[in-house]
């Protein structure tokens, strides 16, 4: 670790000890959002942080490091606010399955996930096989979050393609990765 400070590499060894992930960029996998999820998570973000919820600085970190690109190149294997994503935590067997959603459009909080939530927030832009690690603040452990598939993307009122994809009812398991 040539060019890192003594204290630069204390301080980083300290962060992952005690589950604090979010200054560590270059261990996280990249994400990707839309346009219009990137603006409208922005406001929501920087409302919540005036506010004082504590989720909303690790929404901001995941913000600030997202790759932003235009509605219709999103991959389909990529997470997105209102598209049904399927994934696993800390490498349990169990598959949980839910609705990303904005917090005011949080209706049914079994089947839907606002993504101000830190698992919601390390949910977001991430691809089919991507793990994150979230949580691990105040005195909580950290924890590891794998996507596994994505079921369903919603369509918007007008019926524009900005969260919407081909959506199936089988969950997206593909590979590919393009670039916007």
């Amino acid at each position: 670790m040539s060019g890192m400070l003594p204290g630069r590499i204390d301080a980083r060894r300290d962060d992952i000890c005690k589950g604090n992930f979010m200054n560590t960029h270059r261990d996280l996998p990249s994400i990707m959002l839309t346009t219009r999820d990137y603006n409208d998570l922005l406001i929501t973000a920087v409302f919540s942080s005036r506010s004082t919820e504590q989720n909303a600085g690790f929404l901001l970190s995941e913000l600030m490091r997202a790759s932003v690109c235009h509605p219709d190149d999103l991959p389909d294997d990529v997470v997105s606010i209102n598209c049904r994503v399927i994934y696993r935590i800390d490498g349990s067997p169990e598959r949980h399955a839910h609705l990303l959603v904005h917090p005011q459009d949080l209706v049914f909080p079994g089947a839907e996930l606002s993504v101000t939530t830190p698992l919601g927030a390390a949910l977001l832009g991430l691809r089919v096989g991507d793990r994150m690690a979230y949580g691990g603040s105040n005195g909580q452990p950290a924890h590891e979050v794998i996507v596994e598939g994505i079921e369903v993307r919603l369509v918007d009122d007008d019926g524009s393609a900005e969260n919407f994809r081909a959506a199936s009812r089988e969950p997206h398991m593909g590979t590919e990765r393009a670039h916007c």
